[in-house]
């Protein structure tokens, strides 16, 4: 929800620079090859990606129990993105390229050089999200932010209580996130820069949950432009340390025979499958940001180029399956991406 129309009208006017006549021509060919390959159950690819996700940090300094770097389970080596690699992962991805997402695993303000990879998206007037738990946001490191360009910071603040907080931030601090969100609202006034557009983040539960009203009102008190709702993702590795929220209208589960089961039918298709792609720290793409151990992955940046990666038999054999049966790849069943029959 946006805590004001009028940061609303701004955003949208200044999101309109991003939008060329090349990316709207590439989206509407990844559209029209998406719903080509759902009418004759092959998969067809025209275009490039209009959106990544990429992971400038393998690393987390917290512990939270639904995530698989915090919870120690992804098998993988984590690590720091190079800008060096990232800049060339970027040119080939071309001028079709519209978003980067800053996030994948780990916190991304481990990375010393971030301000760099930010910055590597201002060049090529992409837009740039960056996701945080906000325990590193220093007047020093947010001024490198609004300086670097950053289009949009997301803070994870899931609880407005110590009690509550930690229930999930294993680890974490919630004065110190409290301290990161006004530094970043007062630098970027100080600065008179517009950007980044500050969303704060909150990962609905059921012990947190009742605190929504007053998170609304802290939100607005300490300045920020947007609050973002999110549903919780539950995988079993969590032990039920935490659980869905009891409100439907928060929760992506319904509970059968004393489990959470996601709500709605799931199709055969993903438009993220077409449309966007993921890169860990060490180059390697993923099909999507559910494949968090890369189990799905059709090659790597560092030695073969996307445009290549993009079209190659592994990763359409992936769309195939996609495709014909998507509840057979494991990783699948437990994303609501595919359950509308529309996009």
């Amino acid at each position: 929800m946006w805590l004001s129309k009028t940061n609303m009208a701004r955003f949208a006017l200044r999101a309109t620079k991003y939008i060329t006549i090349r990316r709207a021509r590439n989206l509407l060919l990844l559209v029209l090859s998406f719903y080509i390959s759902r009418i004759t159950k092959k998969p067809h690819i025209q275009g490039r990606p209009w959106a990544m996700s990429v992971e400038p940090s393998g690393l987390c300094n917290l512990q939270c129990p639904e995530c698989p770097v915090g919870a120690g389970v992804l098998t993988r080596k984590g690590g720091m993105l190079e800008p060096g690699l990232l800049s060339k992962m970027l040119d080939e991805a071309g001028p079709e390229l519209m978003t980067l997402n800053l996030y994948f695993q780990g916190e991304p303000m481990l990375n010393r050089k971030i301000n760099k990879l930010i910055t590597a998206a201002s060049e090529r007037n992409i837009f740039s999200s960056m996701s945080t738990n906000g325990h590193f946001l220093s007047p020093e490191n947010c001024d490198k932010l609004i300086e670097a360009g950053l289009s949009e910071l997301i803070i994870s603040l899931d609880g407005i209580s110590r009690q509550s907080y930690s229930r999930y931030r294993k680890g974490g601090n919630l004065d110190k996130v409290l301290q990161g969100i006004e530094s970043m609202v007062k630098r970027r006034k100080e600065l008179n820069k517009h950007k980044p557009l500050i969303t704060v983040q909150f990962i609905v539960f059921e012990h947190n949950e009742q605190e929504i009203p007053e998170l609304k009102k802290l939100c607005r008190r300490l300045g920020v432009d947007r609050l973002q709702l999110k549903s919780a993702q539950i995988y079993d590795f969590g032990n039920n340390e935490v659980k869905p929220p009891k409100n439907p209208r928060y929760s992506r589960y319904i509970e059968k025979e004393g489990r959470p089961v996601l709500k709605g039918k799931s199709y055969n298709h993903c438009f993220k499958q077409w449309g966007s792609a993921v890169m860990s720290w060490d180059g390697r793409v993923a099909p999507c940001c559910y494949d968090k151990d890369l189990d799905f992955s059709p090659g790597n940046v560092s030695e073969t180029p996307l445009g290549e990666i993009w079209k190659n038999q592994s990763l359409m054999q992936f769309r195939g399956k996609i495709l014909r049966d998507k509840a057979a790849i494991a990783m699948c069943r437990n994303c609501p991406q595919g359950r509308k029959f529309l996009i």
